[in-house]
């Protein structure tokens, strides 16, 4: 670790789509030092960090100053010829990754990450194949390079870009929310390369919303709140001040008031979902080994698993996404109209489903509005023009989950966290039978996570059937009371006490 500077900022501020995402910020990053950035969902910590690596400019008032190598000589206010050495990890990198290279192989992705690009021009030079051999093997993930984007989970997507990130022997590393959703083992794993990462000299900047699993050694710390920089010091002092001003986890059933009830269900004797030998191959991996399980009204369940265990994949066979090897049979007769019809465009508008892949397929121009009125239909953006009653549908939810305020934002402008409460408000906005929640919590801070569970667990309470896949016990609602847990593609009866669900805080 040395004092020589990267980047400076001297108060800056920055303006997005007309509001202020900072504000009088004064931030230096040295050269091999290890950074925290703490704050809620929305405080100004992505944004941080798209400033610190050059993708945004700060506002042109006179006030503020962005140098890069101010030692040198004058030092140099644009990025020019720096942002493919500081490598990036992000949520919005991530669903991108998934949309526009879902089809690559994670070595291919990795590869692309020496040359800065999404996509691979030209073979590999001999330096690139050692490197990345090297680097496969430093992060343990040999087993997957040759395994499409599209099927990684959520916690490989992650290691992935980390990989990619390091392809560039980066000068600084920035890590957006990069713990959060991650199983006990990859956290351990991620905060161990965080501190490789450091020792060689790489500066890394770690932001958050939780301050647990952070690696604190030597480290410095920064809390963020409404764009503005509350305090910094010592990262293990700023990380209790931090943790002392958070509401506590939730320990019983969160107070909600939904006045209005979903839709009843068919018959409390008819099953939603049966599953019977379901076996789901992806490529030539057996993901889901003859599954057998059956969802009845009102019979909430979790399913835990480590990153990679099938969790998304089961949910995506319940929801019809995907379909069973020969053998395997699925039916929905508690999804079905009225009238028996099982027509999968129909059923899937009866599905609430929140979950990173869903996310990663929408466009980010699109309105928080219009996310929350394309669940009506079940689509991907919005292909109908709503109606009165769906427009007050999509506003009752947006209210329910604390996101009005985002009403007429972009995807794009928004944090993590928000944008997982926008599409929790667009899996209610149908009043469906059954929600399919894929971590459902992951991204939110201590106060949105209370205010989202409250609510899942009242519509829990109103007839609506909860599925969810977690890694934290903290994330399961009280009304669940049948847990599952998959390992090597068998579904296996679950506890809280199982190693998968051990919660790293």
């Amino acid at each position: 670790m040395t004092d020589t500077p990267l980047v400076v900022c001297e108060h800056i501020s920055v303006t997005l789509a007309g509001r202020k995402a900072l504000t009088d910020v004064s931030f230096r990053l040295d050269r091999g030092r290890t950074w925290l950035v703490l704050g809620p969902n929305g405080s100004g910590k992505s944004t941080l960090l798209r400033i610190l690596r050059g993708d945004i400019w700060p506002d042109d008032d006179g006030l503020g100053r962005r140098t890069y190598f101010p030692d040198d000589g004058p030092g140099h206010e644009a990025p020019l010829g720096l942002k493919h050495r500081f490598g990036l990890v992000s949520p919005e990198l991530a669903r991108s990754v998934k949309r526009l290279g879902g089809h690559l192989t994670a070595e291919t992705c990795i590869l692309a990450g020496a040359r800065d690009s999404l996509f691979l021009q030209g073979r590999p030079t001999a330096e690139e194949s050692q490197q990345l051999a090297a680097i496969l093997d430093r992060l343990e993930l040999t087993a997957l390079a040759e395994v499409p984007v599209a099927v990684l989970s959520n916690g490989q997507l992650r290691a992935v870009l980390l990989a990619r990130a390091l392809m560039r022997r980066p000068l600084a590393l920035f890590l957006d929310e990069f713990l959060d959703g991650l199983d006990t083992q990859a956290t351990e794993l991620a905060g161990w390369a965080v501190g490789e990462a450091a020792k060689t000299g790489t500066t890394v900047v770690v932001t958050s919303h939780r301050p647990a699993g952070l690696p604190v050694e030597t480290a410095q710390g920064a809390i963020l709140e409404a764009g503005r920089i509350l305090d910094m010091g010592a990262a293990q002092t700023i990380l209790s001040r931090y943790a002392a001003g958070q509401p506590p986890e939730p320990t019983a059933r969160p107070a909600a008031t939904i006045p209005e009830r979903p839709a009843k269900q068919r018959s409390a004797g008819t099953p939603l979902v049966v599953l019977e030998q379901a076996t789901v191959n992806l490529g030539a991996r057996t993901v889901l080994d003859a599954v057998s399980l059956t969802i009845r009204p009102g019979e909430h369940m979790a399913i835990l698993g480590a990153n990679g265990a099938g969790k998304t994949t089961l949910f995506k066979l319940i929801a019809g996404e995907y379909h069973p090897a020969v053998g395997g049979r699925v039916s929905r007769p508690g999804l079905a109209a009225p009238e028996g019809f099982t027509d999968l465009r129909d059923i899937r508008r009866r599905v609430g489903i929140v979950s990173f892949e869903l996310e990663a397929a929408y466009d980010k121009d699109l309105s928080g509005r219009d996310l929350v009125l394309s669940g009506i239909g079940a689509t991907i953006g919005l292909l109908a023009t709503p109606g009165p009653e769906d427009i007050a549908a999509a506003d009752y939810w947006l209210a329910v989950f604390g996101v009005a305020d985002l009403a007429n934002r972009r995807l794009g402008e928004l944090s993590a966290g928000q944008t997982r409460r926008l599409f929790l408000a667009r899996a209610m906005v149908a009043r469906p039978r059954l929600l399919l929640l894929d971590e459902p919590f992951a991204g939110l801070d201590a106060a949105s996570r209370r205010t989202a569970m409250g609510t899942v667990s009242a519509v829990a309470g109103l007839g609506v059937t909860v599925l969810t896949a977690v890694h934290r016990a903290g994330d399961i609602i009280p009304e669940i009371r049948t847990l599952y847990r998959l390992a090597k593609g068998h579904l296996l009866p679950g506890t809280l006490t199982a190693p998968a669900v051990k919660d790293p805080c």
